[in-house]
Formats: structure tokens, C-alpha cells, sequence
């Protein structure tokens, strides 16, 4: 099965490269398998006076693996993933999720939504030969659509309620909590996203790995924060920073200006997540005035 549409037509120039990125991850993590869940595609074209009419250039410049490690050893998964990353950063940027192979094992057999997706559709990329998957139960799926525009109202609701306290903080003119509630309001989406999207939960408070992570379910997210330019890597690290220094640290200092255009972009985020799942926007409109946080 064809996992995505920007995977085949650069299946050769990705191939050129896969060995090269499989061999490091082995050398990293001694893995059992690796599964292709994503790609970005940089595309290039060149005119002139001279060449009016040139072919496009196209390029996997990102991708986002699966890892499945048997033995964890004495790291945490987080620890996997950055060790992953920074080792295969010098052939191609890589994005990591790093599950043990027994706990997505017990999620196929489960019906887990996650997991299913990823064997039938996912590009195995490697697989060590040592743990091949389990024969999954019959059974009711691990989710069903109503526990998923649960999900959707709930942090839909939870991140509504942030960008509010934001809202109040920054009135006040106390913008070093307007900025922690903002980070709140974020997270909430993205964390949002990437579990209706995907089944899968993500354990961090990490804007910036979510941000990656819950690019899996939309493709407007990673023009929503660039990082780009040097003003861009800024503005996003005032919003990254915003967990924990306002809290903890008296130099954290953000204008109201820095204040009000991340807000714009996380208001954006919203949208996004209200409007992933069209057909029960109703629905979980509905359960957004229902739910009661007072």
C-alpha cells in the first residue's frame, strides 16, 4: 500500500540515501524495526532569460520514523529519540517516535488505531528479523468515533480555556503568564491533533517536537511557525521557553507586541484543530458549550 503521494515520486532519491540513514539508526539503537510515517518534500525551480522553462527539482528533505527498540537499557524513549536525531542529522533531518517493541506489539494485537495504521501502511524501511508481529485479537477497535469527538471537545474546550487565561493575564500587563498560558493553549492543541489524528500520545511538553509530531495530521502546521528566519526562531522560542521560565526565572521577558502575534498563531492553531474532523464539527461544538471547567 502506498503510504503517501510524496513518498513514491522521490522513492529514488529517498532510496539513494536509506541505507545510509538505516545503518546509522542501527549503529544508534540496535533496533527492531523502522517505519516511514511522513515526509516533507522541498521542491526547486529555476527560470532565466536564458532557460524560460525548467523542470522542478523535487527532494525528501525531512522524514519522520518509527523506531522499535527491544531493550530500552538504561535510557529513557526521549533519550533514543535525541540520540536518533542528532546522529542522523548529517544525512537527512529526522524526526523520531521510539516505542518499545512490546508495548507496539501489545497495541497491534490490541486493535490499537495507531498501531494498525503504521502495519498496514507504513514503508518498513528496516526490520531485524528477531520479533516479527504477533497475530492481532478480534475485538472492538481500541477507540471508537464517539470516545474520538470526546477527545476533540475535550482539548478543544482545555485549550479555549488557556488562550482565555491568556487572554486575562495579558490585560493585566502581565505578559510573562500571558505567555505561559499561551504555551498551555498550544500544547493542548497539538497534543489534541496528534491523538485524534493518530491514536498516538505524546509524553512531552515540547512545542517544538509536537509541532513535528502533530505535522503527521496537518499540513498548515509547520508554515504556522517556520523558524525560518532569525525573527522567526525567536518568536518561537519566547513561546517554547514560556513552560517553564515565567514560572521560575524573574529575566523571562516577552513585549506585548511578541505577545499578541503568537497569539494570532495559536488562535490559527485552533482553528486548525476545530476544523480537523469537518463531518463532527457540530458535535464537538455542541460538547464545547456542554463541558464545564469552572
Amino acid at each position: 500500500m502506498k503510504p503517501f503521494s510524496l513518498y513514491h515520486p522521490n522513492r529514488d532519491n529517498f532510496i539513494s540515501i536509506q541505507q545510509v540513514l538505516v545503518d546509522c539508526i542501527i549503529k544508534s539503537a540496535n533496533p527492531d524495526k523502522i517505519f516511514l510515517l511522513g515526509v516533507t518534500n522541498h521542491q526547486r525551480k529555476s527560470e532565466s532569460i536564458f532557460i524560460p522553462s525548467a523542470p522542478t527539482a523535487n527532494r525528501i528533505a525531512a522524514c519522520i520514523l518509527l523506531v522499535l527498540v527491544r531493550h530500552p537499557a538504561n535510557k529513557e524513549l526521549y533519550e533514543w529519540q535525541d540520540k536518533i536525531e542528532a546522529n542522523a542529522r548529517a544525512i537527512l533531518p529526522v524526526t523520531s517516535i521510539v516505542l518499545t517493541s512490546g508495548k507496539f506489539e501489545e497495541w497491534w494485537k490490541a486493535g490499537h488505531r495507531f498501531a494498525c495504521r503504521v502495519v498496514e501502511s507504513a514503508e518498513l524501511l528496516y526490520d531485524s528479523g528477531t520479533s516479527p508481529l504477533p497475530v492481532p485479537e478480534p475485538g472492538t477497535p481500541a477507540s471508537t468515533a464517539m470516545q474520538q469527538d470526546r477527545l476533540l471537545a475535550d482539548g478543544l474546550a482545555r485549550a479555549n480555556e488557556f488562550l482565555a487565561g491568556s487572554e486575562l493575564y495579558r490585560i493585566r500587563k502581565q505578559h510573562s503568564m500571558a505567555a505561559f498560558m499561551l504555551h498551555q493553549a498550544a500544547e493542548q492543541a497539538l497534543s489534541t491533533l496528534l491523538e485524534t489524528g493518530t491514536g498516538f500520545t505524546a509524553n512531552t511538553h515540547n512545542l517544538e517536537r509536537l509541532l513535528r509530531y502533530a505535522s503527521l495530521t496537518s499540513h498548515r502546521l509547520p508554515d504556522l511557525f517556520p523558524q525560518d528566519t532569525d525573527q522567526e526562531k525567536r518568536l518561537f522560542q519566547l513561546l517554547q521557553r514560556a513552560y517553564i521560565e515565567p514560572r521560575y526565572k524573574a529575566d523571562y521577558k516577552i513585549s506585548q507586541h511578541d505577545l499578541l502575534l503568537l497569539t494570532e498563531r495559536v488562535e490559527e492553531l485552533l482553528e486548525i484543530l476545530q476544523s480537523r474532523n469537518k463531518p463532527c464539527a457540530n458535535h464537538v461544538l455542541s460538547l464545547c458549550r456542554a463541558t464545564d471547567f469552572q
